[in-house]
């Protein structure tokens, strides 16, 4: 592999088939990583363990790490977010966001990728990105939900973490389990636009008025939708005016 070429452009970073969105961001990663390490000629590799001071591996510091950890049952588990209905490039999204797995930029300095001083959002609010943050509480990309409680024609206070908000918001007004489906198909269009929109914003330098991120979500819902209930008599204008009602649940 060495002799294909690392360097950016080499024949080692030719892939056999095109990746994902998701892929293409660890592979952004990996490479930042990359970027970060001199090799010296005449030093032997070596392994470290960063969490002791002599970097020589213990049970005592690998325990406490795991420990400190939040265990897997506090945040959505893996069967609530799954959506057949939905693609799997945004059910795994879905997934690394509740747990707190995506490139945010706080995630990005724990692993020593960028520098604390590229910690702020991308949207200019002046807060450190954090997955809630980015999603929930940021005063640009967060009042995004507001437009699409507004639609719904629903109010209510946002939790404060992003696995307590899929969990209220796919319980809106306490409609029966059979509908929560269509709430968490929703749900998904939302936040897979807004994390969307963050990437454009850093990686193109383009971006979209937040009103026009809420209509991209109508839209992107609207066609999953469509999708899902073949037999309903879904009109794109019927949608984009009372969503619940031309679904017959309003």
């Amino acid at each position: 592999m060495c002799q294909l070429g690392w360097a950016e452009g080499g024949q080692a970073w030719s892939w056999r088939r095109g990746l994902f969105v998701w892929e293409e961001e660890l592979v952004g990663e990996l490479i930042l990583l990359l970027h970060r390490v001199a090799l010296q000629v005449d030093k032997e590799d070596r392994w470290l363990w960063n969490l002791e001071t002599s970097h020589v591996y213990s049970v005592r510091s690998a325990y406490k790490l795991l420990t400190i950890q939040p265990p897997i049952d506090s945040v959505v588990s893996a069967s609530s977010l799954w959506n057949k209905d939905i693609p799997l490039k945004v059910v795994l999204f879905a997934w690394r966001l509740s747990r707190d797995r995506l490139s945010t930029k706080n995630n990005l300095i724990s692993r020593g990728v960028i520098s604390t001083d590229a910690r702020l959002c991308v949207a200019g609010c002046g807060s450190e990105e954090t997955s809630d943050h980015l999603l929930l509480h940021c005063n640009i990309f967060g009042t995004i939900w507001h437009y699409i409680y507004r639609w719904l024609n629903f109010s209510s206070v946002s939790p404060c973490d992003v696995g307590d908000h899929f969990i209220q918001f796919t319980a809106l007004g306490g409609l029966a389990k059979t509908r929560h489906s269509i709430l968490q198909v929703l749900w998904f269009a939302t936040s897979w636009e807004i994390w969307k929109e963050r990437n454009n914003r850093i990686f193109t330098g383009k971006q979209c008025s937040i009103l026009q991120v809420v209509d991209k979500i109508k839209s992107l819902s609207f066609m999953w939708l469509k999708a899902k209930f073949p037999s309903l008599h879904l009109n794109y204008h019927g949608w984009w005016l009372s969503p619940f009602t031309i679904l017959g649940i309003g």
